[in-house]
C-alpha cells in the first residue's frame, strides 16, 4: 500500500481528519440550535475543530506509516 515517501498515508490520513471534522461539525451544529452562539463559542468551536483535524490526521498518519514500514 506504501508509496515511496508515504503520499497515500497522507492522503488517507488528510481524508480521516476531514471525516472526523464533519461528525464533530455536525454534533456542534446540533447543540448550536439549542443554544444561541456567541462569538466566544464560535471562536472555541473553530479551535476545537482545528484541533480534531490535526490529531486526526496526525494518529492516523503515524499509524499507517508504522503499519507499512
Amino acid at each position: 500500500m506504501a508509496r515511496r515517501g508515504g503520499d497515500l498515508e497522507a492522503f488517507i490520513a488528510f481524508l480521516g481528519g476531514l471525516l472526523a471534522v464533519g461528525l464533530a461539525a455536525l454534533a456542534m451544529a446540533g447543540v448550536g440550535v439549542a443554544v444561541r452562539p456567541t462569538p466566544a463559542l464560535r471562536t472555541a468551536a473553530l479551535v476545537t475543530l482545528g484541533a480534531v483535524w490535526l490529531t486526526v490526521t496526525t494518529t492516523v498518519y503515524r499509524r499507517l506509516r508504522a503499519r507499512t514500514g
